[in-house]
């Protein structure tokens, strides 16, 4: 290895730790949705590009390649440690221009200075224009590869262990020792003439759309496959870090791999237009690979989550990498070859460029097909086309690239390219052919969004049972309507809506299955409803559950918006008597925003006088430390807390007054009694009977842990890993502990026996098999708590 390549490869891991790392800061200021996404796509991809195409001319001129070389990292790594705090003077914008503006600030200055890097990479390491290729593959890869460092890096080590903060401030440490290195780079090749004219060489201006077309595929594919693999390997933080990583690995070593072949001129064009070939027939054959592992007759229907019980974190993620590389790696090879190709393709081309101009050109036209790519995968055929005939479509760029080199070349025979394209047909066919679902399930709606892939399914279970109906969100159940299920999405709505007496306004963040806003329309108070949900997939979903939510849809008082709903919350200026939160388990990335400090700040500030929230705390897939992170993130917000045992779940009910006096005497309101008698829940004295803690109680429970704020959301690093350890036992130890039937009201006392005894013969029964404990569980609970 040169000591260039580990000055590049030093700049690529910093540069993708600040893109993830910037790609969420931001998303708390301009949302979520797909809207800002697109915004901040479109600066980031479009920066470098016309970073790499506008200073291309200075890096041909400087005198001091090195020097400018080590400023412009120097420059990007002050800005991102100083970013956070920038970000930190703003508040949350709407709109598409407030979005454009603050993206604009925040990433066109950094992202300029990246893309002019890359025609100084070649300024630093190109000797005579005819190596130009060649050297470009080797410093392309090695960046990337250090991309790839960088994405495991960011996921694994810096950000769990010092949060966005101090993790931008350690990636930029590693720019500045580029920075550092490169000034003490070895001779700097001066720039010389361009090469001479071939009369029979390609024009640049037509075949610029080769490189294009490779780029708009190449990110197609990975927005589109990335969704296929996460409904696989799950969508945790470490899962989305270790698909990224294969795929720039891929890319990587096709670069570096290309370096030998451009330097032999018999291949030289063969390589560009082979790539082009060999991107939908290596991507087909992995996908048929990957089908035949995990044994799905369709990888585009109902495909579930593979994390089996009883492994360990590293023979989890080495899963993960096999299911990516399989799916992923063949054709990244392709695609990292391609780049370099491309390069020597226009350097000895008839224009004579010089190589920075050439490699300023070819990077900008790559990059604006990738921030084509990555909109249309995410935002047309993923939603639109789906994801069966959008990975066809997004195949078809790279055969018009080769199409258009066989048409362009002279000396590449036709039959190759009808070979190639016959193939892929072929393939195509094999992998992407629709299959039956699982027996005993029946598929009611596949719904994709740009953000999920909602799934219902139905399943009827032996023994003349119920039909249970399912939620299924990249391709983990989060919702059914099994008694048990709906006993506590109903729960985290009526326990707050009781304790209050009076509730008129009220917002839910999170849909879901619609279940707990519907419970909440059951108050005949409730005068208007809003419910936020970011994914349109799952709006679609919900109307397969009217029959639980009460026609949630069609209920003239509810306004759903399709948002991020923490981004709305704090937006809005309006009031609620009752906000509560069903949001996806803490373990999928990007959630731990919805049980950070700031945000219960935010909803305690939105609450009116009187006003009461809640919030949903799994007590399964979660450790003790990661439920006492929520408990003391919670006590943090609200002055008067307290915790309700659903079954195997917590509902945290927090306010800044007292609430709930008088609530024993209360009735409960006909369509909530009938609602919560599905769920075995008969009167008032039953539903009051749950509570299990007061503020002193979570106080003591939570004891010296630290509430979790944005700027660390250790539950997104920490809950993957204790997803592994099945329930949380220690916790619902606590919650049956009977020191708590003092504070219940005296007709809820025995009920309050009864809950806790069956949570005790729940819990001694699960070492004997956790499937049978849970239907023993749910058939006591739903019979009232009687044998």
């Amino acid at each position: 290895m040169r000591r260039t390549d580990l000055v590049f490869f030093l700049t690529g891991a910093a540069a993708l730790v600040y893109e993830s790392a910037w790609a969420r800061l931001l998303a708390r200021i301009l949302g979520s949705g797909p809207g800002a996404t697109a915004v901040v796509l479109s600066v980031f991809m479009g920066g470098m590009g016309i970073g790499a195409l506008a200073l291309a001319p200075a890096a041909r001129r400087t005198g001091r390649p090195r020097l400018l070389f080590a400023a412009l990292e120097w420059f990007v790594a002050g800005w991102a440690a100083a970013s956070p705090f920038l970000l930190g003077l703003l508040h949350p914008v709407d709109g598409f221009a407030n979005r454009a503006l603050v993206a604009g600030l925040l990433l066109l200055p950094p992202t300029l200075a990246m893309g002019a890097t890359f025609p100084l990479m070649g300024r630093l390491t190109v000797a005579r224009p005819e190596e130009t290729g060649a050297e470009t593959a080797g410093f392309y890869g090695a960046n990337t590869l250090g991309a790839c460092a960088g994405a495991l890096l960011g996921a694994f080590l810096l950000l769990p262990l010092l949060g966005f903060r101090r993790g931008l401030a350690a990636a930029a440490g590693l720019d500045r020792l580029a920075g550092g290195l490169a000034l003490t780079l070895g001779r700097v090749p001066r720039p010389g003439p361009g090469p001479a004219p071939r009369p029979r060489g390609p024009r640049e201006g037509d075949l610029l759309l080769v490189p294009f077309f490779f780029g708009l595929s190449a990110l197609a594919l990975e927005v589109l496959l990335t969704r296929l693999l996460v409904t696989v390997t799950g969508a945790s933080v470490y899962a989305f870090a270790i698909v990224l990583a294969v795929f720039l690995a891929g890319i990587g070593i096709g670069g570096r791999g290309a370096r030998r072949l451009l330097a032999r001129e018999r291949v030289r064009g063969r390589l560009l237009a082979g790539c082009g070939l060999a991107v939908p027939v290596f991507t087909l054959l992995g996908l048929l690979l990957l089908r035949s592992l995990l044994g799905e007759s369709d990888l585009f229907g109902d495909v579930a989550n593979r994390l089996p019980r009883g492994i360990g974190p590293l023979a989890l993620w080495t899963s993960h990498a096999v299911f990516a590389a399989v799916a992923l790696f063949p054709g990244a090879l392709a695609f990292g070859a391609a780049l370099p190709a491309a390069v020597d393709l226009f350097a000895r081309g008839a224009s004579g460029a010089v190589p920075e101009r050439v490699l300023g050109r070819v990077y900008a036209a790559n990059t604006g097909g990738a921030l084509l790519g990555s909109l249309l995968g995410g935002f047309f055929l993923l939603p639109v086309v789906e994801p069966r005939y959008g990975v066809a479509a997004a195949l078809l760029p790279g055969l018009a690239a080769a199409a258009l080199l066989f048409a362009r070349l002279p000396g590449l025979r036709g039959w190759w390219w009808w070979l190639g394209t016959g193939a892929a047909a072929l393939l195509g066919v094999a992998a992407l052919r629709p299959g039956p679902p699982a027996e005993g399930m029946r598929v009611l709606r596949l719904e994709v969004g740009p953000h999920a892939t909602a799934v219902v399914e139905e399943r009827v279970p032996g023994g003349g049972r119920a039909v249970v109906r399912s939620l299924r969100i990249n391709g983990k159940v989060v919702a059914t309507t099994a008694p048990v299920d709906l006993r506590l999405q109903r729960l985290i709505a009526v326990i707050p809506g009781h304790l209050h007496g009076r509730v008129r306004s009220a917002l839910v963040i999170g849909l879901g299955t619609g279940m707990t806003a519907g419970a909440l329309l059951d108050f005949p108070s409730v005068r208007s409803l809003e419910v936020c949900e970011i994914s349109p997939a799952v709006v679609r979903a919900a109307e397969a559950f009217s029959e639980w939510n009460g026609g949630l849809l069609e209920d003239p008082r509810v306004d759903l918006r399709v948002v991020d709903g923490r981004h709305a919350l704090a937006r809005s200026r309006r009031r609620f008597d009752l906000i509560t939160a069903d949001p996806i388990h803490p373990w999928t990335r990007g959630s731990s925003d919805l049980y950070s400090r700031e945000h219960f700040l935010t909803m305690a500030a939105r609450l009116a006088p009187g006003g009461v929230a809640s919030q949903w705390l799994p007590l399964y897939q979660l450790s003790e430390e990661d439920v006492k992170t929520i408990v003391a993130t919670w006590l943090s917000a609200f002055p008067r807390t307290s915790a309700w045992l659903t079954a195997y779940d917590l509902v945290l009910v927090g306010s800044r007054e007292a609430v709930g006096e008088g609530a024993e005497r209360r009735a409960l309101p006909p369509r909530v009694r009938r609602s919560l008698s599905e769920a075995g829940i008969r009167s008032p004295a039953e539903l009051l009977a749950l509570r299990v803690g007061g503020t002193e109680d979570l106080r003591a429970l939570a004891g010296s842990t630290p509430p979790m704020g944005d700027d660390r959301p250790v539950l997104e690093f920490r809950a993957p890993l204790s997803y592994l350890a099945g329930y949380c036992v220690p916790v619902l130890r606590w919650a049956a502990r009977p020191g708590s039937l003092a504070a219940l009201p005296a007709a809820s006392r025995e009920p309050g026996r009864r809950v806790r005894r069956l949570l005790v013969e729940f819990l001694a029964r699960l070492p004997r098999g956790a499937d049978r404990a849970i239907a023993a569980y749910g058939r006591a609970l739903l019979a009232g708590g009687t044998r």
